[in-house]
């Protein structure tokens, strides 16, 4: 979901990461070898003094000193490489709007993706709902809206369980078997950094654009399930990369530089508070490096790249964060930033505005930009998915219709 000329740009950053991250890695390793090297020979001369009943304190504190001495030397290399990887990723996230939402089930990071969510959503359904859903379809009586949500759900789990069937299909199944799982899940759960709101929130506004899609929205011929599934997929993925790059123009326009604002972003979408970022900003009084070396030693989270902000930067950001209170999404700076002053309907103004700019896609997105003031976050989320699906109808004066849908 970005532009084709940014790919290239992409693949170096992404290069450039596991280049570095082998390069540290083989130092670190080099560095650990050698240390088990020096305690295998400490360790003998202590097993001679031993066997010569001799003091070992000294060959001990040398094994504690080489060890703590290696310590340091692999936590200077690891340091290096994190500021090194915070700098691609902030480039990747402010500059090309790369999201590696697509590669979550792979990359590691131990935060399950799409098709492992799936996965666990089908053995939630068949343990806590299917003999639900099937006593309600077999039950008789006219199709209400419940029965038909119902069969839905059983036709998803038989998909979602064949292993002969098509594997987009299995896994568009089960996407939709987890959207019904996180929309009944109790209890708290951890913030959108992006978006705004929590995977609740989420799985409920896909639950019911679902329904609309395969109803036909604004005017659309009427979706598969199938096709309504990936369609959200596909506008919430390009719903996230508009977001981090507006909210990098929405600080801009607060008074940050490029580089300061595209920071800050990075780090919300790390999952960091615009309230702990300022957290060590607050008292500042000109010496900014003194404010960001107290957030960075007192911060939860540990230091991250927000210590490179310039001094004007830190005081914008400091000024930022009393003005937007504790912004916590992408999202909420946008809305808080991008207030218009001239009186036109926010919606259909900036709908009108991207659509003329970038036609179809922009045309529905841009709207939640500002629609999002007056609708909150859940809300400029869903519209901005709406924006992505119904790309391709028009430019400017749909994308107007569109926002003024949200104004409305």
């Amino acid at each position: 979901m970005v532009q084709r000329d940014q790919l290239p740009a992409i693949g170096v950053d992404l290069s450039n990461i596991a280049a570095t991250l082998a390069e540290t890695q083989r130092f670190s390793g080099m560095q650990v070898e050698n240390l088990n090297t020096q305690l295998h020979y400490i360790d003998a001369l202590i097993d001679q003094a031993l066997a010569h009943d001799q003091d070992t304190s000294a060959l001990e504190d040398n094994a504690i000193t080489a060890t703590s001495g290696v310590l340091h030397q692999v936590e200077a290399l690891r340091d290096d490489y994190g500021t090194k990887l915070n700098a691609a990723l902030t480039d990747l996230r402010a500059e090309h709007g790369y999201d590696p939402a697509p590669i979550e089930d792979v990359d590691g990071d131990g935060q399950p993706g799409a098709e492992q969510r799936g996965r666990e959503s089908t053995d939630y359904y068949d343990a806590n709902q299917r003999a639900k859903d099937e006593a309600l379809v077999n039950s008789g009586g006219p199709m209400t809206p419940e029965k038909a949500d119902a069969a839905a759900r059983l036709r998803d789990f038989a998909t979602a369980t064949n292993p002969t069937a098509d594997a987009d299909a299995r896994r568009l199944a089960g996407e939709r078997l987890d959207d019904f799982r996180m929309a009944h899940f109790t209890g708290p759960l951890p913030k959108d950094p992006i978006l705004g709101g929590d995977a609740r929130t989420r799985a409920e506004g896909r639950l019911d654009l679902q329904r609309k899609l395969e109803q036909g929205l604004y005017g659309l011929p009427p979706m598969s399930a199938d096709q309504a599934t990936q369609q959200l997929d596909d506008g919430e993925q390009f719903a996230r990369s508009l977001t981090v790059k507006q909210a990098v123009n929405a600080l801009e326009q607060q008074g940050m530089s490029p580089t300061g604002a595209a920071t800050t972003v990075s780090e919300l979408s790390d999952g960091v508070t615009l309230a702990d970022l300022t957290k060590g900003l607050t008292t500042y009084g000109g010496a900014a490096a003194s404010g960001v070396e107290v957030y960075g030693d007192s911060a939860s989270t540990g230091r991250h790249a927000i210590g490179a902000l310039s001094a004007a930067d830190a005081e914008a950001l400091t000024t930022i964060g009393k003005r937007m209170g504790a912004v916590g999404a992408a999202i909420e700076i946008v809305m808080a930033g991008r207030a218009l002053e001239d009186g036109a309907p926010m919606g259909q103004t900036i709908g009108e505005t991207a659509g003329s700019i970038g036609g179809g896609y922009l045309a529905g997105v841009g709207a939640w930009a500002l629609a999002g003031t007056a609708i909150g976050p859940e809300g400029a989320a869903a519209a901005a998915v709406v924006g992505a699906i119904v790309l391709g109808f028009g430019g400017g004066k749909f994308g107007g219709w569109v926002g003024s849908q949200f104004d409305n």
